[in-house]
């Protein structure tokens, strides 16, 4: 269960309501000069002091079910070519963070996905799309000696 802040819980609850949500996405990579920061309103947005530029792009989220693996897939806008030619001098998978606001208080993340990496990246005239994984750590294979100075307690 996620905790919302009380106006976008009322928000949720509300039949209608006039409350805008926003996806922030942030793509960090060595080869770039800065981040890529990207908002999916129609304006910019700033949130706690960077300015997220306004730019069409959609993200499915990843599922809430610890039996389904972590994947979220987007979709941005390659129309303007802004985007891509950033892309395209990145030599290994970026990392992104997807954060979720409500647009009248952009500081408060309602939701957070960082540290997810880009991974399947295709492009065409009109968009550029793929997944955002989190790595799996947990299957990295580790090489510790078990010695007396690195874990005492065992001898």
């Amino acid at each position: 269960m996620r905790n919302l802040s009380a106006e976008a819980t009322k928000a949720g609850h509300e039949q209608q309501t006039d409350k805008v949500w926003v996806v922030l996405l942030e793509i960090t990579a060595t080869g770039l000069s800065t981040p890529i920061r990207i908002a999916s309103d129609n304006r910019d947005v700033v949130h706690q002091g960077w300015t997220f530029i306004g730019y069409p792009f959609e993200v499915e989220l990843p599922p809430e079910s610890p039996d389904r693996p972590m994947i979220a897939r987007i979709r941005i806008d390659n129309t303007e070519r802004l985007i891509v030619n950033e892309v395209r001098t990145i030599s290994e998978p970026p990392t992104v963070a997807l954060k979720v606001v409500l647009a009248d208080q952009p500081d408060t993340i309602e939701v957070e996905y960082a540290g997810m990496r880009l991974r399947n990246v295709t492009w065409d005239q009109g968009e550029i799309s793929g997944d955002l994984v989190y790595e799996d750590i947990l299957s990295e294979p580790v090489c510790e000696q078990m010695t007396p100075a690195r874990f005492p307690g065992a001898f």
